[in-house]
């Protein structure tokens, strides 16, 4: 039987990329950057690895540029995840999920004619620090279109 403890546990640790799609869909890059420590790695494969704070805010720094239309949140696209699978190590744990990306957008602002952007899964890696529940490593792996990639035409 699970402790109370290790359920809150569990909960932090799944509300950790529940608030990622939030952050991320809804246009909030700060609220994204806080749920990672400063030296937190982000591997999205062909997209490039990313080390530390500085580099993830320059690796997501194009989805939230002036270019993107962020007056209206969740109106661009949505990260979609399913099937949480948590693993409790103490004051560590594994996490990963079924990744559904959307984009309803093109880059034109008009509505994209196949929303289905691509499908993977992502396996975040997460430490409590100094009380709560942090993103020390997300890595992305690529399903479909290309396993193993990005797919062709995704808005980068």
């Amino acid at each position: 039987m699970r402790t109370l403890q290790e359920l809150n546990d569990l909960e932090d640790v799944r509300n950790l990329r529940l608030d990622y799609t939030h952050h991320f869909d809804g246009g909030d890059l700060e609220a994204l950057l806080a749920l990672y420590t400063d030296d937190a790695v982000c591997d999205f494969g062909p997209f490039g690895t990313w080390v530390g704070k500085d580099a993830l805010r320059s690796g997501w720094s194009p989805y939230f540029g002036p270019d993107k239309d962020r007056t209206a949140p969740f109106a661009h696209w949505r990260h979609a995840v399913t099937n949480p699978k948590v693993d409790l190590r103490g004051d560590e744990a594994t996490a990963s999920w079924f990744l559904h990306d959307i984009v309803f957008r093109d880059d034109d602002g008009s509505p994209k004619e196949q929303p289905v952007v691509l499908y993977g899964t992502y396996v975040d890696e997460c430490a409590r620090v100094d009380g709560e529940w942090k993103l020390t490593r997300t890595t992305l792996h690529f399903s479909w279109p290309v396993a193993g990639g990005a797919p062709d035409g995704l808005i980068r």
